[in-house]
């Protein structure tokens, strides 16, 4: 009789782990999907287009993005080829608004499943990026797409406002030559771990806003300002930078001898465009670069264009975005002639040809930590092949 007790108390006790267990459903939940509460900008206007929040991203059609960014620096192209059955973007080429196009449908978030389309940029095969196909329409994770298709993403939590930035058509005077580095894969961490910094006050606050938490920027080992935390391109064979493994002030000839980088990121020439002609600019700089591949010809070099200035900016009669636009062709023809690679870093910072209000540290010429984490990304995006 105990027996035949014990027996029904754990066939009792069965059951009802049996109803508590999370049954096939449960185990295979999909992912949460909502319509978008937030609202979007483009370059500061509001813009209304269908998106959704998926486990808490935003995912926004990729004709919609290309429509909204037509005619900017950002503007790509999308199509659908049958023959391969893939959707083809082509970044650099004016989209034609569609019908169809930013129209707000009613909501299908129910009818969402993870996207099994196929996608190529610019010739290559991507199958790394999030995709949900949503009523028949391919959406795509916003933060993804914004590095590889060459625009900023931001997130104001004031507004609850996703904010596109996109990047200029073309800066006065600016076309690229063939030692500008163009949109590559995200190098990540890997990527930047073989960088050292050089620069003026502008680089110094690289180490500076990693210690304060920044963590996407690099540490102060890799950066190399000198004690005074700025430096003057005119001064270039006489300064002295302090060494990061041994706190040494030692000339920057001497630390290249030692380190001899993989990659040598050169941010110059701002304080010297107040008081350098452009025979002057030119003539110094390419010194300092033949001098780095003097001291250590395997080092990679990437001559950085000088970040633009704000309105706030209390010195743009010395320092001003059109100088700022000159020297910067100045950088690019240095690299050119020099065998060195350039970074137009400028044009993912710069909105209508100035720095923004809000990307500095209110001075109106030194970047805040929001913003340096953009220039790193930029960097990770324009690799050094």
């Amino acid at each position: 009789m105990k027996r035949n007790i014990a027996a029904r108390a754990a066939l009792t006790l069965l059951l009802v782990l049996a109803l508590l267990a999370p049954g096939p459903a449960a185990l295979a939940a999909g992912p949460e999907v909502v319509r978008s509460p937030q609202k979007l900008t483009v370059d500061g206007h509001n813009v209304a287009c269908d998106k959704y929040n998926i486990d808490g991203y935003n995912y926004f059609k990729l004709r919609d993005l290309a429509c909204l960014l037509a005619g900017t620096g950002s503007e790509f192209s999308v199509r659908y080829d049958d023959a391969r059955g893939a959707m083809i973007v082509e970044t650099g080429k004016r989209y034609t608004k569609q019908a169809g196009d930013l129209e707000l449908g009613p909501d299908k978030s129910a009818s969402a499943v993870v996207s099994t389309q196929s996608l190529e940029i610019d010739g290559a095969v991507r199958g790394d990026l999030s995709a949900f196909n949503i009523d028949g329409y391919n959406f795509f994770k916003l933060q993804e797409l914004g590095p590889v298709l060459g625009f900023d993403v931001h997130y104001d939590e004031t507004s609850n406002t996703a904010q596109i930035l996109s990047r200029p058509k073309q800066s006065p005077g600016q076309p690229a030559s063939a030692a500008r580095l163009g949109l590559t894969a995200d190098g990540g961490r890997d990527y930047l771990n073989k960088i050292v910094f050089l620069g003026d006050s502008t680089t110094y606050g690289i180490g500076y806003y990693y210690r304060q938490g920044y963590t996407e920027l690099c540490p102060p080992s890799q950066v190399w300002t000198p004690a005074s935390g700025t430096l003057t391109l005119s001064y270039y064979n006489i300064a002295t930078i302090v060494y990061p493994e041994t706190k040494e002030e030692i000339s920057i000839e001497e630390a290249v001898k030692r380190a001899k980088p993989e990659i040598l990121f050169i941010t110059l020439g701002v304080n010297g465009i107040s008081f350098m002609d452009e025979e002057w600019f030119i003539r110094d700089y390419t010194a300092l670069v033949e001098m780095v591949k003097a001291a250590s010809p395997g080092t990679k070099i990437i001559l950085n264009s000088i970040y633009p200035v704000a309105d706030s900016y209390k010195y743009l009669k010395d320092i001003n975005n059109d100088k700022i636009n000159a020297a910067n062709g100045w950088i690019e023809r240095i690299a050119e002639n020099t065998g060195a690679r350039v970074l137009y870093s400028w044009e993912t910072l710069a909105v209508n040809g100035k720095l923004p209000e809000t990307s500095h540290n209110g001075d109106g010429l030194h970047l805040n930590g929001e913003t340096f984490t953009r220039v790193m990304q930029y960097i990770r995006t324009h690799v050094y092949p």
